[in-house]
């Protein structure tokens, strides 16, 4: 690499510092919203879950901040001073060793509902841990020897560490979507409700979880193809918020599925009626038919006899309705085959 200063084009380097940090801020405000959606409703949770969430707001804010700072740094302070674009600025060194604790500390939280999920699995929880862990101290690593470096030039001294930590970062991303969906998807009963609502976890799951996986693969990539410039800067200034953002989303969306599977279910009297009509007692089985006879059709007074009380208890109880209703009560009493 040539020691030569040549002046570096915007386009790839004062550009994406602008465009990540429009979109990051953009990401922060979606992150306050849904923060405050978490702790506006009604929780059940244990006080060290919302502990947690308070604090990753609080370091996604001083992540933001710091976003703020370098893009200030280089794009004001220092507007007609094109070599400050080759020395790297504090701001944007910290900013590794924060997106890699914010990082971790999500996928600890997933891989423990992953946990759970499994029965105790240890070994993909394990797995997943593993990668989180080698790209919380990756990152780490990569922050201190950077405060180090005099030029972006010399990063290439720590690109080893660099692919390292995309690429745990992007499997343990994988690890945690694949693994959510394959129990998800082992969890169905055959009940509508439940499967619906497992249907929309895994929804939640994928597009979540494929997001922040591309961007991750994405920076990559582009750190790969186009190390001396800042594009791949700026996917990587989108993570630790994406991320975010897409474990509460899993939160606040709890309250919507339980809703949705609580919503009652219809059903026809006359369905009911003709169903207890088709019945015919079994002649193989004497003992065996009457008892399940009387059994269903114990069941199905109790299921009429219930409904008629709900329709009695909102309106006007007048002689006329009092008679209709004994009749209906005698109608469907259980009868001994």
């Amino acid at each position: 690499m040539s020691g030569a200063f040549v002046i570096p084009k915007f386009d790839d380097t004062l550009g994406p510092l602008l465009l990540g940090g429009m979109f990051a801020m953009a990401l922060w405000g979606i992150t306050c919203v849904q923060t405050y959606t978490y702790f506006n409703r009604p929780r059940r949770d244990r006080p060290a879950l919302r502990a947690i969430v308070a604090f990753l707001l609080m370091l996604d804010t001083f992540d933001t901040s710091l976003n703020l700072h370098l893009t200030y740094h280089y794009m004001v302070t220092n507007y007609f001073n094109a070599r400050a674009l080759f020395i790297p600025v504090w701001s944007v060194i910290l900013h590794v060793a924060v997106t890699a604790t914010s990082n971790f500390m999500i996928r600890t939280l997933f891989a423990q509902r992953i946990y759970h999920l499994s029965k105790g699995n240890k070994l993909i929880t394990g797995w997943i841990m593993l990668i989180s862990m080698t790209d919380l101290v990756t990152g780490i690593i990569i922050t201190v020897k950077a405060f180090g470096l005099k030029t972006y030039l010399e990063l290439d001294t720590l690109s080893n560490l660099m692919y390292l930590t995309f690429a745990a970062g992007t499997g343990s991303d994988l690890s945690v979507a694949i693994a959510l969906c394959w129990l998800l998807r082992s969890s169905r009963t055959g009940f509508k409700q439940t499967d619906s609502m497992i249907k929309t976890l895994m929804m939640y799951t994928v597009n979540t979880g494929l997001i922040v996986a591309i961007d991750a693969a994405l920076g990559m990539i582009l750190y790969i193809v186009m190390p001396n410039n800042f594009i791949f800067l700026g996917f990587y200034l989108l993570l630790s918020k994406l991320y975010l953002n897409s474990y509460l989303a899993t939160l606040n969306a709890r309250q919507q599925l339980r809703e949705k599977i609580n919503e009652p279910v219809s059903i026809h009297l006359s369905e009911m009626t003709q169903s207890s009509r088709r019945y015919e007692p079994d002649p193989i089985s004497p003992v065996l038919s009457e008892k399940t006879s009387q059994n269903s059709a114990a069941q199905l007074a109790i299921s009429i006899q219930t409904m008629v009380d709900k329709k009695v208890d909102s309106a006007e109880t007048s002689p006329t309705r009092r008679s209709m209703e004994s009749s209906q009560q005698q109608l469907y009493q259980p009868r001994a085959f």
